[in-house]
């Protein structure tokens, strides 16, 4: 007699994604309650193997067709059972079993393919809401997660904070592959002469909006339950990136940010029992 029951899903294979490619996610994940936890943690493996393409592909058209595999996957899916991928099977039982937005996930899809093709964005607005898509998903997907609902001003007030942090991480590698991250009016000329730019200025520009938006999002939490802390917890290592871009010692467009894991750790567990991002 043939075995119907689908397998199970390798679950020490999505922590392990999650681990390596959104640890921030993955550390807040643990501070959840039991119930949400391992959904928390398939989300950052989903979340960590979308925003890793980019790193990956040399050619816009080669991350496209990753990004699209995945699109693909989750909108023909059905009950087919299992697809072989532990990160695509994890998250899509979590879709199924927490009424995630699939229209949603569409669009988190589609801006990470359009950013690849490195068009600036075309103005300050241009470059928020392309935020409130690309990091305003993961936050806004947790707190469904976590049962709860962020109000639009504080999700915008996050995914801004996340944003602006998340862009001055990224910048070597943008850069490396003729990728606009911000609008041009806001950026020195990269794609000019060979010799090396100095972003210092815009990355001071970057933690500057970035310390705005997360002082809107902490003040705009207060008040809220537990639960919303811990939707929001990864945006505890905001403000010690920004410290770290701007370091004298740090240039922004050769040198990669990277904590400990006990770092990063202690910033969120500090973060969970104060109550404070």
């Amino acid at each position: 007699m043939s075995n119907s029951k689908t397998p199970a899903v390798d679950f020490d294979a999505v922590r392990l994604a999650a681990r390596s490619s959104a640890p921030d996610r993955f550390y807040a994940a643990l501070f959840a309650p039991a119930e949400a936890r391992e959904d928390l943690i398939a989300l950052a493996a989903f979340s960590g193997e979308i925003e890793r393409i980019s790193r990956q592909v040399s050619e816009a058209a080669l991350g496209e067709i990753r990004v699209a595999w995945w699109r693909d996957a989750f909108l023909s899916r059905g009950e087919s059972g299992r697809s072989g991928n532990p990160v695509l099977d994890a998250f899509a039982e979590v879709i199924r079993r927490r009424a995630l937005s699939l229209g949603v996930i569409e669009d988190y899809l589609e801006a990470h393919a359009s950013a690849l093709y490195g068009e600036p964005p075309a103005d300050d607005a241009a470059l928020a809401k392309s935020m409130r898509v690309i990091d305003g998903t993961p936050l806004l997907f947790a707190a469904t997660i976590l049962d709860i609902e962020l109000d639009d001003d504080l999700l915008d007030a996050a995914a801004r904070a996340s944003g602006f942090a998340r862009i001055g991480r990224e910048l070597p590698f943008a850069l490396m592959r003729g990728r606009a991250l911000i609008p041009i009016a806001r950026a020195p000329n990269p794609f000019g002469p060979e010799e090396a730019e100095d972003w210092r200025p815009q990355i001071a520009w970057l933690a500057g909006e970035g310390r705005k938006a997360l002082g809107e999002a902490r003040h705009r939490l207060k008040g809220k339950s537990k639960a919303a802390t811990t939707a929001l917890l990864p945006l505890a290592l905001v403000e010690p990136y920004f410290s770290a871009l701007q370091s004298p010692r740090h240039e922004p467009a050769r040198d990669i940010v990277e904590f400990a894991p006990i770092a990063r750790l202690w910033r969120i567990a500090r973060a969970h029992w104060s109550g404070r991002i």
